[in-house]
């Protein structure tokens, strides 16, 4: 039975360029894999996808973004259709860190695992980004540029490892109003930038511009309180991760992160989250597939 850990990311700056006619909207971003991890079990058997969880708000239906990815993809392999899945789940919900798109694209490994065979490029491409934009990075999170919808990924090198403080809160944004919010007052389109530039041999070198930043801090100002409790605490730079609503701050090092966390100024309610991201050329971080 593969057990598969599925990482959380953080998007440094998102630029909305234009509305495109399926509805979506052309984005530029940086993506940045994290060391904080969902953990999935996955094995055939029965006659249908169940999904298992320790989270008890999660639903484990067809409304999940896993059983999704598993029918999908035990039909593209043609087993199944029984599977088994498992999962602890250790990513916020509904916080901006993609950990349903991480569940999917960690379904898709562990079955592909089970079968003892990898789908073709082009056709797991395509499977993957029918679940969501953002699953195809999970399927070699490595620091990038994602393009498109997020699913233009041009890899980083040159990327350090940095350490973050997250500060995810109880309350979730829907990504769909976030984006129709903000994309309602920017004049687009709009050309592509060197967002690849925010980031330098020593880190971030200057603070990220996240267009849906400001309609969802208009909602919830505890976004913006965070921001600068977290520059009090000595963070290097600061901001809001995709549509929220978690803010992250970047640290020196682990210390500083974990210094910051047991600060007494950020908001009641909030989880603190100190975690490594991995430079462009670190080794494996636990993530993927491991045969237990």
């Amino acid at each position: 039975m593969p057990r598969v850990r599925a990482p959380a990311k953080l998007n440094l700056g998102l630029r909305i360029l234009d509305r495109r006619a399926d509805g979506y909207h052309e984005i530029e971003t940086v993506f940045l894999p994290l060391a904080l991890f969902d953990t999935l079990d996955v094995e055939f058997g029965g006659d249908r996808v169940v999904l298992e969880t320790d989270d008890p708000g999660l639903p484990v239906g067809a409304d999940n973004l896993a059983v999704r990815a598993a029918e999908r993809t035990c039909g593209a392999l043609g087993v199944g259709p029984g599977v088994a899945i498992r999962l602890a789940k250790r990513i916020p919900v509904a916080a901006g860190l993609a950990g349903g798109s991480s569940d999917a694209a960690a379904v898709i490994l562990g079955l592909e695992s089970l079968a003892g065979r990898r789908l073709a490029g082009a056709e797991r491409a395509a499977l993957a980004l029918g679940l969501g934009a953002d699953v195809p990075f999970f399927l070699n999170p490595r620091p990038a540029v994602g393009r498109g919808r997020g699913e233009r990924l041009e890899p980083l090198p040159g990327v350090p490892e940095m350490w973050w403080l997250l500060v995810a809160f109880p309350f979730p944004v829907s990504t769909a109003v976030a984006y129709r919010a903000a994309a309602s007052e920017l004049t687009l389109p709009r050309q592509g930038s060197s967002i690849a530039a925010l980031l330098g041999p020593a880190g971030v070198l200057s603070q990220p511009r996240n267009d849906l930043e400001t309609v969802v801090a208009r909602l919830h100002p505890e976004i913006s309180a965070t921001r600068r409790a977290l520059e009090r605490a000595g963070a290097l730079v600061t901001g809001m991760t995709g549509s929220g609503p978690t803010v992250y701050g970047s640290f020196p090092d682990r210390e500083a992160a974990e210094r910051a966390s047991r600060s007494g100024e950020l908001p009641a309610g909030a989880r603190a989250i100190p975690v490594a991201s991995p430079g462009s050329e670190t080794g494996n971080w636990g993530w993927g597939v491991a045969k237990r």
